[in-house]
């Protein structure tokens, strides 16, 4: 049977089993911490196998030896050692928060971000006058290499909220690195040192291998092979105690000659030495500290200082990005009891922390010692004048004002005097009642506080006026109803004369 050209079937393209490329993405935000590891998994199906490209901020991402890129027909991977932030460059600074704990009743709108140079004490706004309402902004055309201070604040339709100032300064300018050699965590855990010398010498040269200037001790890890022309040395698990300056020397009976070699390990730094409490006040703390004797293999990139109550055991972050060796602590509560502790961080890990001794946020200053010399100085029915002298010691801090307070005789509760503070040394008291027996102390104050009262003063009266109308036929006797009187008592006698006709 013949068949038509029309019966023949048509063969299949690739363009006609072709399949659309597609991925297959769980999540679109990925976030890791610095220095951590991230990989990124994401399937993918098409046919024929499609092209993929990774791109960062648009454009393609070139591989590094902490950044690499693998795909399968059916998979590709994005792979990340040590993450890490650009957010300081020499034109800019990326700053990110946190929002407040509470909202004050009403709904954040945005937040004001603002800037001041280090040696000057402007603040100057950097958001729009609205603020912005993402929790993190880029503050641009900044003066390379030149230190800044920052603070921010949240804004709701009662206004802006208190300023919180970034701890420290902050340099804008370019992290330089210098080039080395990067191993993961988990290989630099098991890797291994081989140090290969060739050599030649006739006769055969003695060898001897020295660290630090003394001689190599072998152990189950550290071990010494000669071998006709050369010598080998090998380090099995290297750790920090590994690092130093090896020395290997050739001797025969023509010569000597050496050469040294330095190994190096990269891991996380020793903790920060020497922390040391600077400074002490009521709502404040100042430390110092000295980088670590062990770095790690490398520069150290910044410190983590915490503080917790010492009522409490959850550590609080002042600041994970401290630059320098000393840092203020602000927003302290007056009188509470506190403990710093502060680690420094490399590319490879942070440290273990180093403590401070416990410290309470106080004044470095007392409160004055009590007043002297309380005496009154004048005394009528219906006022007295007090005084008294300065303490004998002002605590350190001067003397800002004094309270008063008084009392009857009778009765053992005292009454202040005065709600705000009395700058002089004397006072006038008004409120006195006509008879009654007074009695006075005063206290002073400084910025520590009150300090404590006064001695009571001597029981004082407030005068009574008593009238006698003595005739002129009886201006020889003058009755003063002597024995009726308190001894505790004074009187004012006033007399009127009255003439009186005699028969």
């Amino acid at each position: 049977r013949e068949h038509s050209s029309r019966d023949k079937p048509s063969p299949v393209t690739d363009k006609e089993n072709a399949i659309k490329p597609s991925l297959q993405i769980t999540f679109s935000t990925f976030t890791v911490k610095n220095g951590e590891e991230l990989k990124v998994e994401i399937p993918v199906a098409g046919h024929p196998a499609p092209k993929i490209e990774w791109k960062k901020d648009g454009q393609g991402v070139k591989e590094t030896s902490r950044l690499e890129v693998s795909t399968t027909p059916s998979l590709t991977v994005l792979h990340i050692r040590h993450a890490a932030r650009d957010a300081v460059t020499g034109d800019s600074i990326l700053l990110t928060w946190e929002k407040p704990e509470t909202d004050g009743g009403s709904e954040i709108d945005g937040y004001i971000v603002e800037k001041r140079d280090k040696e000057e004490n402007e603040w100057i706004t950097c958001t729009p006058s609205t603020g912005v309402e993402d929790t993190s902004y880029t503050v641009k055309r900044l003066t390379e290499n030149a230190e800044y201070n920052f603070r921010i604040c949240a804004m709701n339709v009662a206004g802006a909220g208190e300023y919180v100032e970034l701890p420290g300064s902050v340099k804008a300018a370019e992290k330089l690195e210098a080039p080395e050699i990067e191993l993961d965590i988990a290989l630099r855990k098991i890797v291994n040192v081989r140090i290969d010398v060739p050599f030649k010498g006739v006769p055969a040269p003695t060898v001897t291998w020295k660290k630090d200037g003394n001689i190599l001790k072998e152990t189950s890890r550290v071990n010494v092979n000669i071998f006709d022309t050369s010598s080998q040395l090998v380090i099995k698990d290297a750790t920090r105690t590994d690092v130093g300056v090896y020395e290997v020397t050739l001797t025969n009976s023509a010569g000597t000659t050496a050469a040294e070699i330095f190994v190096n390990v990269f891991e996380r730094p020793g903790p920060p030495t020497d922390l040391s409490v600077d400074e002490v006040s009521a709502d404040f703390v100042s430390l110092s500290w000295q980088p670590p004797q062990y770095t790690g293999g490398c520069e150290i990139s910044n410190y983590v200082v915490e503080k917790r109550d010492t009522g409490s055991t959850i550590w609080q972050t002042v600041s994970a990005t401290v630059a320098r060796t000393s840092i203020k602590i602000s927003r302290l509560t007056q009188g509470i009891e506190y403990q710093f502790h502060v680690a420094a961080e490399n590319r490879y890990g942070r440290s273990h922390y180093v403590e401070s001794e416990p410290v309470v946020a106080q004044f470095p200053f007392k409160p004055p010692d009590a007043p002297t010399n309380l005496h009154v100085v004048q005394a009528s029915k219906s006022a007295m004048v007090i005084a008294w002298s300065k303490p004998d010691s002002d605590g350190g801090s001067p003397i800002i004002g004094y309270y008063l307070e008084c009392k009857d005789q009778s009765s053992i509760l005292w009454s202040k005097l005065n709600k705000s503070l009395v700058t002089e040394t004397k006072f006038k008291v008004t409120s006195v009642e006509e008879g009654l027996v007074y009695e006075f102390r005063v206290c002073a104050e400084n910025m520590a506080g009150v300090g404590p009262c006064s001695n009571a003063s001597e029981p004082v009266v407030a005068p009574k006026i008593i009238k006698y109308f003595i005739c002129d036929t009886l201006m020889s006797t003058l009755i003063t109803k002597k024995n009726q009187l308190q001894r505790s008592q004074a009187f004012f006698f006033l007399v009127n004369f009255v003439k009186i006709k005699t028969p």
